[in-house]
Formats: structure tokens, sequence, C-alpha cells
């Protein structure tokens, strides 16, 4: 067989790329936070805690079958667990590869080209690459911000937006939304309100929207494991919503999305109630000490309802991340406008936010 005829101005891999979509050439990808090797993570927000020990002993008891075999495609077990966990019918529940699954599932389920989703902005950017990927438009609409909140949007039931997001509490700011304004912006619009809850755990008591689910049938939930429940290397997260929706978004998943081990390991850390407890009160203690040390340079921040504080610097802002990295201390820094001058900073072990301390008065 004789090979084609090349064209001589285009590179070797030119032939493959010219036949990328014109969208996906553009874009700019979702950037994660840095993984950087012995360094100290105050970057991502996952948690500074270890998972539950009973997630180690899942580990320790792994049989032959369970990586021989498919995973359960139905997650069952997993299902019953967070049934029982949050007070929802197993019929309400669907699993995901992390909760970035499950906004995959709810781009492809709901949305075709053409249409229209919209979130308040700055949110967690994922949303964006997904639009594009969707061929979807996104709006959006800026939050009203004061010193001590994010307040959301006024209009944002007025986009003409299929599917709205709304990240509560908000990456990056840490900010929480009153669930009353929830429940009114999922009355107001035509369409579906998706609830990113991935840091609820570290709100107050009674912030969340799951028990509002009955009443509000177009709303959908996510929470995550990668936070609260330190567990974001097994890439878990649970999407909750009416039985109905679930039933058509369990034909939009992959085949075998949660892998075996993770179902476990999901079903151990919902089981431990008491350890999951207490770390998420480590962590509201540390992020307690932290906001009154970090206050001694004279930063300011949203009042925050999650495991991180996103920290008004000023100009030097850059500066600090790449000086704070050089130590091997890695924080968040977004060279975009409305945040070029902060700092996004997770609540560390308190060994992590002395050494972060120690730098910063090096710094500022």
């Amino acid at each position: 067989m004789s090979e084609p005829a090349r064209d001589p101005s285009l590179p070797p891999a030119g032939l493959a790329l010219r036949h990328l979509r014109r969208d996906i050439s553009e874009m700019q990808g979702y950037t994660p936070g840095e993984q950087v090797r012995d360094c100290i993570k105050l970057n991502t927000n996952e948690s500074a805690w270890a998972p539950s020990p009973r997630t180690r002993e899942v580990l320790r008891q792994v049989a032959d079958d369970q990586l021989r075999l498919y995973p359960d495609p139905l997650f069952k077990q997993l299902r019953a667990a967070a049934s029982s966990r949050y007070g929802v019918a197993p019929e309400q529940v669907l699993a995901g590869n992390g909760s970035d699954d499950c906004l995959t599932i709810i781009y492809r389920a709901f949305l075709t080209p053409g249409e229209r989703v919209a979130a308040p902005w700055p949110t967690y950017g994922l949303y964006d690459t997904l639009a594009t990927l969707q061929g979807v438009d996104i709006a959006h609409v800026d939050y009203r911000i004061e010193a001590k909140q994010w307040h959301l949007p006024r209009h944002l039931s007025k986009q003409g937006a299929k599917v709205v997001l709304v990240a509560n509490p908000n990456n990056p700011s840490a900010t929480l939304t009153p669930i009353e304004q929830l429940r009114q912006l999922a009355y107001e619009i035509d369409g579906i309100l998706v609830v990113d809850e991935a840091y609820i755990d570290f709100a107050p008591e009674g912030s969340s929207m799951l028990p509002h689910l009955a009443s509000h049938p177009n709303v959908i939930v996510l929470r995550t494991f990668s936070k609260s429940y330190s567990l974001a290397g097994a890439r878990l997260g649970l999407l909750f919503a009416h039985p109905e929706l679930v039933n058509h978004l369990m034909k939009v998943k992959d085949s075998y999305n949660v892998n075996a081990l993770t179902q476990a390991l999901g079903v151990a850390a919902l089981e431990d109630h008491d350890h999951h407890r207490a770390l998420v009160q480590d962590t509201l203690r540390e992020r307690t000490r932290l906001e009154g040390e970090l206050a001694t340079f004279g930063w300011t921040w949203p009042a925050s309802a999650a495991n991180f504080l996103l920290c008004e610097v000023g100009d030097k802002a850059g500066a600090i991340y790449t000086a704070l990295k050089d130590r091997g201390v890695l924080v968040r820094w977004w060279d975009r406008p409305l945040l070029s001058s902060k700092l996004r900073i997770t609540v560390g072990r308190p060994d992590q936010t002395e050494l972060l301390l120690k730098h910063l008065k090096d710094l500022v």
C-alpha cells in the first residue's frame, strides 16, 4: 500500500491536528492547581487530615474479584450508604468519578449545542470548560461583592439559561448563599438549578439544599469526597436529584464510571460519622486560627464557609505566590481580573500553618 502524499508545510502532527474541532483547538483547558512534589499543598483545597481508618481497612482487604470483575454499575451499596447518611432515597443518588464526572453527565443530559448555561462569576472554572466541550454558551453574571460577602447576582435567572450552576459555598470566594435565595432562584428559572456543594460540610448547619429536593424537582445537588472526606485521590462524587431525573441521568453516564475500590471506600467513609465530624471540627478550628494570624498582615477576605480563605493581598499577590512556591509552599493565584490581587489559601494542619506563617513574615 502506497503512502499518501503529505503537505510539506504541515508539522508532523499537523495532519491529525487539523481534524480537531476548532473550538477545542482555540479553547484554554481547565487549569488544575499545581502538583509539585515535596511541597506543602495549600492550593487545591484537599483535606489536610487523613481519611477514615475504615477506608484504610478497605484497602487492606481488597479481594481478587474486586479487581478482576467489573464494578457494580448501579453502585447499590454506595447509594444505600448515601441514603442512610443524607436522608434521601437510594433512587435519588447517582455516583460519579468525582463530582466533575457528575457535572459532565449533567451537561450531556440537558444541553445541546447552541443552548446556554449560566453561573455567577468568579466561580469554578470547569463550568466553562464543559460548556465549550458541549458546544453551549456560558453566561457569567458578576457576584455583587462586598468586603465580607459575595451576593448572588440579581439577574442570574434572566439569562435564558437551560442550566444554572451555583457553587455553594463558592469557589474561589468560600462565601455562602442563603438557602432562601437558592430556593427562590429555583422557582424563577425555567430550567435546571445545579447546586455544587463541594464544601458544604464546612458551612453552618442548615446550609444544604438536600432537605429541599422534594419541593424543587428542577434542583440537582452535588457532593464530593475530595474535601471533607479526604479522598481526593479516590475520585468520588455524588449527585442527588428527583428519582425520575436520576433514571435518565443513569443512561448518560459511562458504563462503569466508579471503580470497585472507590465505591467501597465511599461506603466506609460515609459510615464513619465520628471521624468525619472530628475532621471537620479540626479544620474549622485551624481556619479560625489561620484567620487570626493572617489578619496581623492587614489582609482581608470574604467570610469563609469552606476550608480555605480568599485573601486580598494587593498588587504583590503574584510575587508572594512565587516566593512561597520557591520555598516549597503552594497557594493559589490567578492572573486575571478580580482575582489577581488575591491569594486562595487552603486550611492546612497546624504544622503547615506554622511554616506558611513563618515564610509570610519574611515576605510581607
